[in-house]
């Protein structure tokens, strides 16, 4: 039988260890990823009280105060995931980063393109990606942090809603998907998992 010391077996705890068949500790404070079909829930889960939350707000109308009125600006194309801020956002998938920067609506953002061909759309990221362009991520891999940022021209934008991950999914072809079905089985897989 291994025997640990003191600290080691509070790393262990810490780090959150789950059944998970991911390579490489969870950050402090948060558990471990549990991969589901090769892909894991895009928000970290933390080892202590915290909220998680989502619902189906595929195609729900956006609205933004333009000149005194509210005007509807589009229609949702992903699915929020409200978390605290600076909760690690994860990659639900292994690719490579297509996109890190700026946008005007969706703030600071990843834009990953998938081993499943698939353009996986991260937003709101709570300050500038720490990942390259190019560079290769795992399922589970941080690719940043929940924040509020966006609906601003000037990068670092933020406070205009509360803090949540938009994540979105578009197909090769240039139409998106709805990412709700996949959020909930890979929520409730990591549920099971620990």
């Amino acid at each position: 039988m291994l025997a640990l010391g003191r600290h080691a077996l509070l790393a262990i705890l810490v780090a959150g260890a789950s059944t998970s068949s991911l390579a490489g500790p969870a950050r402090p404070g948060y558990l471990a990823p549990v991969e589901h079909d090769g892909q894991v829930f895009p928000v970290a889960r933390s080892n202590w009280y915290s909220v998680i939350n989502f619902t189906n707000d595929w195609h729900e109308p956006r609205m933004r105060l333009v000149d005194g009125r509210w005007k509807q600006v589009g229609l949702h194309e992903g699915t929020d995931i409200f978390a605290e801020p600076g909760t690690p956002v994860l990659a639900v998938l292994g690719g490579h980063i297509e996109q890190a920067g700026w946008t005007f609506y969706s703030g600071w953002r990843v834009g990953i393109r998938g081993d499943d061909g698939n353009y996986w759309f991260y937003g709101h990221l709570q300050r500038p990606p720490a990942v390259a362009v190019g560079t290769r991520v795992e399922a589970g891999d941080e690719i940043g942090e929940v924040g509020n940022t966006g609906y601003g021209a000037k990068p670092g934008h933020k406070d205009e809603f509360t803090y949540h991950l938009h994540l979105g999914i578009q197909a090769p072809d240039g139409s998106w998907t709805n990412p709700y079905p996949l959020v909930s089985r890979l929520y409730r897989a990591a549920l099971k998992g620990d």
